[in-house]
């Protein structure tokens, strides 16, 4: 039996043969050690998503078309307001 860690034991089945387990273990070992680091600015960057420095708490970043968006969707609303407004002083396409 070779020097593997409890996770990696506990990861196989009891009935793996030993000469298997052996193998299994060489190949996560060599895995383990060539896995490639993300870059530092990619890591600093995960870092401040994650942690929220210099970000202020509950805030998203804002899409660059907010504003057409927000007179986009109030100006239907305002028109529709207008049509049922017309509508409950009695006149209008809806009025009995």
């Amino acid at each position: 039996m070779t020097d593997e860690p409890d996770w990696f034991r506990h990861d196989l089945d009891p009935d793996v043969a030993d000469d298997e387990r052996a193998r299994l273990w060489r190949v996560a070992d060599s895995l383990i050690g060539s896995r490639p680091y993300p870059r530092a600015a990619f890591r600093a960057d995960l870092r401040q998503r994650l942690t929220g420095v210099g970000v202020r708490p509950g805030a998203l970043p804002r899409p660059r078309t907010l504003w057409a968006r927000v007179i986009a969707l109030a100006l239907p609303g305002a028109a529709l307001l207008c049509v049922v407004a017309v509508g409950v002083a009695g006149a209008g396409p809806f009025a009995t």
